[in-house]
């Protein structure tokens, strides 16, 4: 007997009672968990903005690199430790992220302002030409979504992302609150 394994990529198997009429290729995932849904659409995301890219799959930046970078857009007081929890990740991931960042000119590292031990995370010209560039990708891939499920739905997508990650924000800084 086969069990079905759901992964992002579109890959499964059927257990032989799962034929019938609802075992099409169509409707082969429409029992896949939202969370599964969600990781799939995103690694196809993903996946289309460094088709677009010329450094392609090849580029060592990830998700993560994009994300830390674009925290950083407009402040000029992000400490490693901040940009840590801010991105839920050890402060040692967080130092390989930085010196990607770093080495790729995208970010560079400077005296903090009030704290002679400790510097902050700056956003360079290029680093910010570079988010530019990959605000208006991601800008066409979110008018293409929107054009294909309406507006309506995409306002109530953006708001369940946004009440889950507020949800995860007050959880993580409860946990890591002092008893």
């Amino acid at each position: 007997m086969k069990v079905r394994f759901p992964d992002y990529t579109g890959s499964v198997e059927l257990s032989p009672h799962a034929s019938g009429p609802d075992s099409s290729p169509d409707s082969s995932h429409d029992d896949d968990e939202v969370v599964v849904l969600l990781i799939r659409t995103a690694k196809a995301i993903v996946d289309r903005l460094r088709s677009h890219h010329p450094e392609g799959a090849s580029s060592p930046m990830t998700v993560v690199h994009g994300l830390a970078a674009r925290y950083l857009v407009g402040r000029d007081d992000v400490t490693a430790v901040e940009l840590s929890r801010y991105l839920g990740i050890t402060k040692q991931s967080t130092s390989e992220v930085v010196a990607l960042l770093e080495s790729s000119g995208i970010i560079r590292r400077a005296p903090h302002p009030t704290d002679g031990r400790a510097r902050v995370l700056l956003l360079t010209d290029a680093g910010a030409a570079k988010l530019a560039l990959g605000q208006c990708r991601w800008t066409d891939i979110e008018t293409e979504w929107t054009e294909l499920v309406g507006a309506e739905s995409m306002h109530t997508m953006r708001v369940a992302f946004e009440a889950f990650l507020a949800a995860d924000t007050t959880a993580r800084e409860s946990s890591e609150a002092p008893s």
